[in-house]
């Protein structure tokens, strides 16, 4: 898999948010960061900054967890979870996605998306919409199965609506 992101400041590269440690700390070196400048202690950011991670093919994925930053873990909140197919349509976003009852809104260590029956995805993308915007992950879990979704026989624990 291959991690990019939309741009890079304070050295918080793509690849730290897929190198195994959910540490929020960003002085521990696991955190991405967005660029920033920064103009007489102003901090400005960027607008609608993404992190995405390329499975280099199409997986069936159930669940995606994105950990947050610890330090100014405000910073994420409203931000977007999208998982595109193999020819990079949008086919489930968070703020769309039936089973997503995630609020983003909230600022919380780590934020769970399930998906129920899965979805064939090769892209998952992280985006913070919005201007003036530093988006800082600690780490990005997909989880999934080979390359074919099986409707589960298991009846949902969710209510229906």
């Amino acid at each position: 898999a291959t991690a990019s992101q939309s741009s890079t400041g304070a050295g918080g590269v793509a690849q730290r948010a897929i190198d195994g440690n959910t540490s929020g700390i960003y002085v521990e070196g696991s955190v991405t960061h967005t660029a920033y400048t920064s103009d007489g202690g102003t901090v400005q950011g960027t607008s609608n900054p993404y992190w995405k991670l390329d499975l280099n093919g199409e997986y069936c994925i159930m669940r995606v967890k994105v950990w947050n930053r610890a330090e100014a873990a405000f910073k994420i909140q409203g931000f977007v979870l999208t998982i595109n197919d193999l020819n990079e349509n949008e086919i489930w976003n968070s703020s769309t996605g039936t089973d997503s009852s995630v609020d983003t809104l909230n600022t919380a260590v780590s934020y769970e998306f399930p998906i129920n029956n899965g979805v064939l995805g090769k892209e998952v993308i992280v985006t913070l919409p919005g201007n003036d915007k530093i988006l800082s992950l600690a780490e990005v879990e997909v989880f999934g199965t080979s390359t074919i979704c099986v409707p589960s026989e298991v009846p949902s624990q969710l209510p229906s609506e």
